[in-house]
């Protein structure tokens, strides 16, 4: 085949054009923190997102972990106001989760929501959503905590009480069977499994129709309701998390 002097003359010119490798994309991994002995991934988004909707980020002065544990914030940077949201890498399911929170949710801003649970991409039995919330709703009178079975709006599945905090420190445990899933928080940084913390219980609750456990992951969130901008930066930190299997 005859070859146009103008292409042999770019050949030379350039003989890299006739061995180029077409082009990779390289995609960056999520950034990913180790906690209670297992791994977080973050959210991030550049567009608002559900729910809220509201912008997420997990860099490093938005989620860390520290001496004093893991930390999630809703703060504004260049007017825009940023929540964050982390979920496990690995799958979890049955079992008994354990954690402890030190946030000052007496005094959250109406629009702020703290929320602990577990989630299925899958849509079946309403993701196999499972909940602990602080919020407020947007209501100005003052943040309650709810347990939740979704869908929350079938009132068999949510308990909403005032927890009557005496401080910024509460320790929460969700275990989830066959059988049902059961809900209890306390004052403090407890061992619910020791006597002694039935001195400080705020709340239990027993829920009798579970979901299969599909292949959810643990997700915690620091949000805006309706995306609404609160009056400050707000700070929560997990002070301990765990996961115990369910065996049968």
């Amino acid at each position: 085949m005859a070859k146009h002097p103008l292409f042999l003359w770019l050949l030379l010119l350039f003989p890299s054009l006739l061995f180029a490798e077409p082009t990779t994309l390289v995609r960056t991994p999520p950034r990913e923190l180790k906690f209670g002995g297992l791994s977080w991934r973050m959210k991030s988004s550049i567009t608002p997102t559900a729910p809220g909707p509201n912008y997420y980020r997990g860099t490093e002065d938005s989620v860390w972990v520290d001496d004093w544990g893991l930390h999630l914030t809703i703060k504004q940077q260049n007017e825009v106001w940023w929540a964050s949201e982390i979920f496990t890498r690995e799958r979890v399911g049955y079992g008994t989760y354990t954690f402890s929170v030190e946030t000052d949710a007496r005094n959250y801003d109406p629009s702020v929501v703290a929320g602990f649970f577990t989630w299925d991409t899958a849509p079946e039995e309403y993701n196999r959503e499972i909940d602990i919330e602080f919020a407020a709703w947007g209501e100005e009178s003052g943040t309650t905590f709810q347990y939740v079975v979704q869908p929350y709006t079938d009132p068999s599945r949510i308990l909403v009480f005032d927890p009557k905090l005496s401080g910024n420190l509460t320790t929460h445990r969700i275990v989830w069977t066959p059988e049902g899933v059961s809900f209890a928080s306390y004052h403090g940084q407890v061992d619910p499994d020791e006597a002694e913390s039935e001195k400080l219980l705020i709340k239990r609750w027993f829920y009798p129709n579970a979901p299969s456990e599909g292949r959810v992951r643990f997700r915690i969130n620091f949000w805006l309701y309706q995306g609404r901008e609160p009056k400050e930066a707000v700070h929560m930190v997990i002070t301990s998390f765990s996961y115990e299997r369910w065996r049968p």
